[in-house]
């Protein structure tokens, strides 16, 4: 779980350092920065799981509601990709949580 943690400590803040460049940063750099955060202290200990319960349903209702927003399924479409970047952040929570 240690080698998953340090993969994804720089990836989750590599993609908020990216949505400093999108016109709603203030949404997009802390949902990803979370999980980083979360990654570097995984990596030391263990999490609670209530974190687990709290943050992934949200993540994944998130990707629902901007999947549900898209005209139609493309990569060139922005909320396909923020659905998608939301969808890998919960699946990461996941395996950063609730995996011992």
């Amino acid at each position: 779980m240690k080698l998953f943690s340090l993969i994804c400590i720089p990836i989750f803040f590599l993609f908020a350092y990216l949505q400093l460049n999108d016109p709603d940063p203030y949404l997009w750099f802390p949902l990803y920065a979370i999980v980083g955060v979360l990654a570097t202290v995984r990596f030391f200990r263990r999490l609670p799981k209530w974190i687990g319960t709290v943050l992934i349903p949200l993540y994944l209702v998130l990707s629902v509601f901007y999947m549900t927003e898209a005209p139609y399924f493309g990569m060139e479409v922005e909320e396909v990709r923020e659905s998608l970047g939301l969808l890998i952040a919960s699946v990461s929570l996941w395996a950063l949580i609730l995996k011992r």
